[in-house]
């Protein structure tokens, strides 16, 4: 797929040179005032081309902002929108976060209550609304029961608590929560958005490549932060040791394996908000008659995340603004951290001390990880925390 960061900018977008307007806007005047004229501060003509030519800039400004909406590469909001419509993409909703409620009635009673799915719960200002989202049974002789609650937001999280049932019941119950609204997401913003626009062109077809599963993957949950595809099945090279001196049984068992594993394709995906609901939405999207291969078995599974964490010593040369190396050092790293959280990608120390050795820093002495960290292919690595200190030399 094409990386868009390393595409020249359009032609059709104006250089913004203020100074080199108001040379050619005096250069034309003197054409029509005559040659013996001067640009001086006190000239009212001066003032008025001075105007003229911070108009010019401003036009040009604006047309470049206009221009800009019919290139993938930099179109936002609605224009990235109107794009990805011509590709029959949509921007991904947010995904509502939930949280647990107790539902409780004032004492037992001899048989079991059902409070119904769908019942709606507000908050005291009745401003903002949530639904229950299986039925909740408050068994016989008990008089509390836990459910499942969605606030109705595509918003990452909420404290705001809708506790007021609203829903007409036959008996009195109260519900409250347990925590806060958890595990959603804001609506896909213009990065990922645009980055499914160009993986979208794989999804045209049944999934069967790569780049389709990814496209299929992505597009069913908006909490999704990284995919990996790989095939089950072993290459030929690896198979031949499997093969060389056995005996029949242990080379049929071999064949049937290789025969078990043809068609199996794994879909790793990876999101600090993993759920049941997003490996759920996983499945039926890359499931779907319409987009798996008949010839395919998908295998959905979580990616492990490989916990870590940076400790390093920056030795930053002397006559600098320490401080701001030292933030500058700091940003880098968690800036690269951040474009190393993939799956299957190795984290190693050249990478850690490239990251940290910026402008000023004359040394980095990386205390750990004390070496190359490799993950797997069903793996992440994810940093859990960082100490830097630094000395001047």
């Amino acid at each position: 797929m094409i990386n868009l960061n390393s595409l020249p900018l359009p032609k059709v977008l104006q250089v913004l040179n203020y100074e080199a307007i108001l040379e050619k806007n005096i250069t034309n005047f003197k054409k029509l005032y005559g040659e013996n004229w001067q640009p001086l501060e006190s000239d009212d003509f001066k003032m008025m081309l001075e105007a003229f030519a911070y108009r010019e800039l401003a036009i040009r400004s604006e047309f470049n902002e206009l221009a800009k909406a019919f290139f993938v590469s930099l179109a936002k909001d609605e224009d990235l929108d109107n794009i990805g419509a011509f590709y029959d993409c949509e921007r991904l909703d947010g995904t509502k976060p939930y949280d647990e409620y107790d539902f409780e009635i004032s004492e037992p009673l001899a048989q079991d209550i059902v409070v119904p799915v769908n019942l709606v719960l507000t908050d005291e200002t009745s401003t903002y609304e949530a639904k229950l989202l299986e039925d909740v049974v408050i068994t016989a002789g008990e008089t509390k029961a836990t459910g499942t609650v969605e606030l109705q937001l595509e918003i990452s999280s909420s404290e705001i608590k809708t506790e007021i049932i609203t829903t007409p019941l036959p008996f009195v119950v109260t519900a409250t929560a347990q925590g806060t609204f958890q595990n959603g997401s804001e609506v896909e913003n213009d990065e990922s958005f645009r980055f499914r626009i160009l993986l979208s062109m794989a999804d045209k077809s049944t999934a069967g490549s790569e780049e389709t599963y990814l496209s299929f993957t992505y597009k069913s949950d908006e909490r999704i932060e990284d995919v990996a595809v790989k095939r089950g099945l072993l290459s030929f090279e690896e198979y031949i040791p499997l093969l060389i001196n056995k005996n029949e049984n242990e080379v049929r068992a071999v064949l049937n394996k290789i025969f078990a594993d043809m068609g199996i394709v794994k879909v790793y995906y990876y999101s600090s908000k993993a759920d049941e609901l997003m490996q759920n939405r996983i499945e039926a999207q890359l499931n779907a008659k319409e987009v798996r291969p008949l010839t395919d078995t998908v295998v959905v599974e979580k990616a492990t995340e490989v916990s870590f964490s940076v400790n390093a010593e920056l030795k930053i040369l002397p006559g600098q603004e320490t401080a701001t190396v030292f933030s500058n050092a700091k940003e880098s790293l968690n800036a690269g951290l951040n474009s190393l959280r993939k799956i299957g990608t190795d984290i190693t120390l050249s990478e850690i001390n490239d990251f940290l050795r910026v402008p000023g820093v004359k040394e980095v002495v990386i205390n750990f990880p004390t070496g190359n960290l490799e993950i797997a292919d069903n793996q992440i690595g994810i940093c859990s925390e960082t100490t830097i200190t630094y000395t001047v030399i």
